[in-house]
């Protein structure tokens, strides 16, 4: 019984090695993921004025003070 139960992984642990194995992709991969994100940005930029065109925005928004 007692091998039985140091055999078995915990959860927290397979959640730590998960979160370590990502964080050694996004380094050995740092410029791969940073043209990723830029690439996401610009994207995100163009697209602003598309999903905004419905938005109103009230005068008394636009008074300083």
């Amino acid at each position: 019984m007692a091998t039985e139960e140091k055999e078995k992984p915990k959860e927290g642990a397979a959640r730590s090695r998960l979160i370590v194995r990502l964080g050694a992709f996004l380094v050995s991969h740092n410029l791969f993921v940073s043209v990723v994100c830029c690439i996401t940005g610009l994207i995100a930029l163009l697209l602003l004025p598309v999903l905004a065109k419905n938005t109103y925005i009230s005068e008394n928004a636009l008074m300083p003070g």
